[in-house]
């Protein structure tokens, strides 16, 4: 007869075991990245996507990387280099064959011992659309599909279902990727209640009226239908911009660190502040930055902070993370304190030196 304690037994065995389990979809191997379909999900062309998964072997951790790549929001952006594809493409294997944040042979790098899942950034939506709309005529239909807000919840439900209790969930994202980590902190914490968590993003620049026209703006996020993606709230708050979107995750998900690294004239951003419409595009992304962590994180968060940086370069993450330093701190004892859950993880602004 199986008794109490023999069912105790097998069901603590059972969760540490197979719950616990390293993260490996089927058909992958480990240390080697893999192209998992997924149905349901779209690239802005129809085309169907898909994400990678480089699955590693005694990790019960797993970062979801979301792609850079541009944006588009009319027939004219969408036609031509404002964004890098818009149409399913090969997957180029990336983790541990590049530097930066993709070396994983780097002792300080923070993802080494993470399986990583890569989700492509084809839909020109910054992953916060929701919308399929024609840019052309009746005539000569110019249909697009942004789809990339779908696209990354379907990711979500696709890793949950094959590893679905992780210790550690990373959302990390770059550019676009890094603009769209804002509009899913919710949904790592809805996916994985119970892992620890934590989001980063590698210039994902809040943009916000009035650094940024507001009818411009609202074009922008109206063509992408970014409202209905966003969070729910009730008076005092509002929910107008990403300025916005970054006080509610601060507000509402304490528990979940959110770090944002960004040059105050980042090049790349500085062109898209110009092509959707700024009263001074040239200082656009430095008074978003400035007025980011100043009104909508504000100094006395405890799970949100900067790391600025006083150059052009657009991203810093795909170079050594030891070559990233600023006010005197280097990049990599910032990301050590913020994934350790150091107390002295602190802001990063050199336009506060001296004041």
């Amino acid at each position: 007869m199986v008794t109490e304690r023999a069912l105790l037994l097998f069901f603590f065995f059972f969760s540490v075991h197979f719950l616990k389990a390293d993260f490996l979809p089927p058909g992958c191997q480990y240390n080697k990245e893999c192209v998992v379909e997924l149905p349901g999900s779209f690239c802005a062309d129809g085309t169907s996507s898909y994400y990678a998964v480089l699955p590693q072997k005694n990790t019960n951790s797993i970062v979801f990387f979301l792609e850079p790549g541009g944006a588009c929001w009319s027939k004219e952006t969408c036609n031509f280099s404002h964004v890098l594809s818009l149409t399913r493409k090969e997957h180029r294997n990336k983790w541990g064959k590049k530097r930066g944040i993709f070396n994983l042979a780097d002792a300080k790098n923070p993802f080494r011992n993470f399986s990583i899942v890569s989700i492509p950034y084809c839909t020109g939506d910054t992953f916060l659309g929701n919308n399929e709309i024609n840019y052309g005529t009746d005539s000569s239909p110019h249909i697009v599909k942004h789809h990339g807000y779908k696209n990354v919840l379907l990711t979500f439900d696709a890793v949950k279902s094959i590893h679905p209790n992780p210790d550690k969930v990373v959302l990390f994202g770059m550019s676009a990727g890094g603009m769209g980590v804002l509009g899913h902190v919710r949904n790592i914490d809805l996916f994985f209640p119970s892992a620890k968590k934590f989001a980063l993003a590698d210039a994902g620049t809040p943009f916000m009226p009035p650094h940024i026209f507001e009818s411009a703006y609202a074009e922008v996020m109206d063509k992408w239908n970014v409202r209905e993606t966003l969070p729910a709230v009730s008076y005092p708050e509002t929910m107008h911009h990403l300025g916005d979107l970054l006080h509610y995750n601060t507000l509402h998900f304490p528990h979940i660190r959110y770090g944002l690294v960004q040059s105050y004239d980042d090049i790349v951003m500085t062109v898209f502040a110009k092509s959707v419409g700024s009263p001074s595009a040239s200082s656009a992304v430095s008074n978003t930055m400035i007025d980011a962590a100043e009104n909508y994180l504000g100094n006395e968060s405890s799970n949100a902070r900067v790391f600025f940086v006083e150059n052009r370069e657009h991203l810093h993450f795909d170079q050594p993370l030891s070559r990233t330093n600023s006010s005197g701190i280097q990049l990599t004892d910032w990301l050590l304190k913020m994934f350790s859950g150091d107390s002295s993880w602190n802001n990063v602004r050199p336009d506060l030196v001296g004041e």
